[in-house]
């Protein structure tokens, strides 16, 4: 088994979950680290606390999914794991999801149950995105797509659309066959992209009720983008629309959803003259933005039509899906 941890200005954080790691990695797995060009002393803490780990450091922060790539390139296990560097395992967990994980060759990918500081569940699943639902989300949330979709933290174990990415054990032969994480998302919805590609291709995506982690809740999300985490959600959102429902779908959440942003903004206006005004600036400027992105897109999107060739099919998404894994599917040469 090997556990990839990618890293910016994790240096406070890592620490606490290499502790939870302990028994896992005494039995034998093996510890890949690909840290983003954070600058601080993550390198040294992990070499420190885990003297065999693979440290992977990178000149520029390359985003999540290209560094979990490089992790998953350089490790070796059967199973891979990645898991966010702000969380805590609890006893037992790991042992429990790859068990579990072991049952079924068509489990793709597991995840478990995930807790906040104080105790309380963290959502961790919920269902494919649809137009209708994420409008009626951005219609419903008080901050617009912050933390969308909601999800949930169901009470069992059960098959769900998609995990959220701050634990996601990985069977190597599924992950390979789909492609590894797709490198156009930078940071937000390449956990969601994955998860449908491995359900394309015809893997289970599992949820397990009975390990449990705590997850201190996007802090190297919260340190890049700040207020700005609204609108790197939504280009993720556009960016999954466009490439696993067409153009027509983003087109029309675009349509949808920017109308919903744009009349928040100016409730929000309005309310500056009523209510607290510094919040209510805060949501109108935030509403705003989000409607600007809805009327004119992705711009990482228009860069890649201005460099498509005339006449030539867009450029294929990362890890095409292969025909629907058969129940024996069985493991490929690799360590566990």
């Amino acid at each position: 088994m090997s556990i990839v941890i990618v890293t910016w200005h994790s240096v406070g954080d890592v620490g606490p979950l290499l502790a939870s790691l302990a028994d896992t990695l005494a039995d034998g797995a093996e510890l890949v680290v690909v840290e983003n060009a954070s600058g601080d002393d993550t390198p040294a803490r992990v070499r420190a606390q885990v003297p065999g780990a693979r440290v992977i450091e990178n000149a520029s922060n390359r985003g999540f999914a290209v560094a979990a790539n490089q992790g998953f390139a350089a490790s070796r296990g059967a199973y891979v794991l990645f898991v966010n560097p702000d969380t805590v395992m609890h006893a037992g967990t790991v042992t429990r999801a790859l068990a579990h994980l072991t049952t079924d060759p068509v489990i793709g990918v597991l995840g478990c149950r995930t807790l906040n500081d104080d105790g309380t569940p963290q959502p961790t699943v919920d269902r494919f995105h649809t137009v209708g639902g994420l409008v009626r989300e951005a219609m419903t949330s008080r901050r617009g797509l912050e933390g969308a979709p909601r999800g949930s933290a169901p009470a069992t174990t059960c098959d769900v659309d998609w995990l959220y990415g701050s634990f996601l054990l990985c069977r190597r032969a599924a992950l390979s066959a789909v492609g590894g994480f797709d490198e156009t998302y930078e940071m937000y919805g390449e956990d969601l992209d994955l998860c449908h590609r491995m359900r394309a291709a015809g893997y289970r995506v599992v949820y397990l009720a009975d390990a449990t982690l705590t997850h201190r809740g996007n802090q190297s999300g919260a340190r890049r983008y700040g207020e700005r985490r609204d609108v790197a959600v939504l280009k993720g959102t556009l960016r999954f629309f466009r490439r696993r429902r067409g153009v027509g779908a983003e087109r029309a959440f675009r349509v949808l959803a920017g109308g919903s942003f744009a009349a928040k903004a100016a409730l929000s206006a309005i309310s500056i003259l009523t209510g607290a005004p510094g919040e209510a600036a805060l949501r109108a400027r935030l509403y705003a933005r989000l409607a600007w992105l809805c009327a004119t897109g992705d711009p990482a999107a228009r860069r890649e039509r201005a460099s498509a060739t005339p006449g030539a099919p867009a450029p294929s998404s990362q890890g095409a899906a292969p025909p629907p894994v058969r129940r024996d599917v069985s493991e490929p040469g690799a360590r566990t």
